[in-house]
């Protein structure tokens, strides 16, 4: 059965709402060629965007993160899995949300550490001319 749905796929140049999981994830794995001209990258990256389900990001925004992508790869890879880059997609999300957590923590405790040091100190040592109780009682003079 997985034959002819992967027949399916071939011939139509998608998945339907009822291909099975299983087949997907062999599409997901199998190394694919690389786009080498603009409708083959927009082909190329609606098929990324539609497998990495992430919630919030424009299509620009992960195109342009795919295409930096291919960018960094190295000179001898032509081909590769769509899996490879929908994991660099979601980890590339994980990171924006850990970078944005981090600096809200850092700028929490940076308020926190200002607020601190702009307390007026508490007076421990008395005013120059005041004399301290005990000492008034100690000597017997007011």
């Amino acid at each position: 059965m997985k034959t002819f749905w992967r027949f399916l796929s071939y011939v139509m140049g998608r998945n339907t709402e009822r291909t099975p999981a299983s087949v997907i994830k062999e599409q997901l794995n199998e190394k694919r060629p690389l786009p080498l001209g603009r409708t083959e990258f927009e082909t190329w990256s609606d098929r990324i965007i539609s497998g990495a389900c992430i919630p919030g990001a424009t299509h620009e925004s992960i195109k342009f993160v795919l295409a930096d992508q291919l960018l960094h790869l190295g000179p001898t890879v032509d081909c590769e899995t769509d899996l490879y880059f929908i994991k660099c997609l979601r980890k590339f999300a994980v990171n924006q949300v850990a970078d944005t957590m981090r600096r809200e923590i850092r700028d929490i405790a940076k308020a926190r550490m200002e607020a601190e040091q702009t307390k007026p100190a508490e007076v421990t040592a008395l005013p120059t001319g005041v004399t301290d109780a005990k000492e008034v009682l100690s000597n017997g003079r007011v």
